[in-house]
């Protein structure tokens, strides 16, 4: 998972068991936390975790991703489906993290999500305070300059996210019930 600021380019990356519902909110959730505030919007991908159906105009948001967005008073813009230029910042930022991050961790061998995770940030903490290419400025002192400060203020409780289910009550009164 990455994810990226607008102006400052300030990222953050994790690793996440799957690309399902809860590990996709919860990664944008702990991009969030990272970076101490809420942005106006969240432009994800078109994946099925974020976009129930994409659509040019007027896309599908997953209800449970809604749900999130509206406990954290923000908005989902999705990107156009195959329109790579609606996310290039991010696009730019993964192919920069496969050879700052993924390079140099390919060949150790971690024996839990948490231990990658903590090698991953630690990574990033290097890529955020290196200067961009040409500038005498680091992503990381333009986001504490400019970009900080915009961002909107976290919750005080994290979200926690709600199942639904559909029952049918049997002949024999009963209800089964699963996850």
């Amino acid at each position: 998972f990455v994810a990226i600021l607008g102006a400052s380019q300030y990222t953050y990356a994790e690793a996440s068991m799957s690309q399902g519902k809860e590990d996709f909110i919860c990664s944008v959730e702990n991009a969030m936390h990272f970076y101490k505030g809420v942005p106006a919007a969240i432009v994800p991908d078109n994946l099925k975790s974020a976009v129930t159906k994409s659509n040019r105009y007027e896309p599908t948001i997953n209800e449970t991703f809604q749900d999130f967005a509206e406990h954290y008073s923000t908005t989902v813009l999705p990107a156009r489906a195959y329109k790579p230029r609606d996310k290039s910042l991010v696009e730019g930022a993964v192919r920069i993290l496969y050879t700052r991050i993924y390079a140099r961790l390919r060949d150790k061998t971690f024996y839990s999500l948490k231990e990658l995770n903590k090698a991953i940030l630690e990574a990033l903490h290097e890529h955020n305070n290196k200067n961009l290419s040409g500038r005498s400025y680091s992503r990381q002192k333009l986001f504490n300059e400019v970009e900080q400060k915009e961002l909107g203020s976290l919750p005080v409780h994290r979200y926690e996210i709600k199942r639904q289910a559909n029952a049918t009550v049997m002949q024999n009164g009963h209800v089964y019930l699963s996850e």
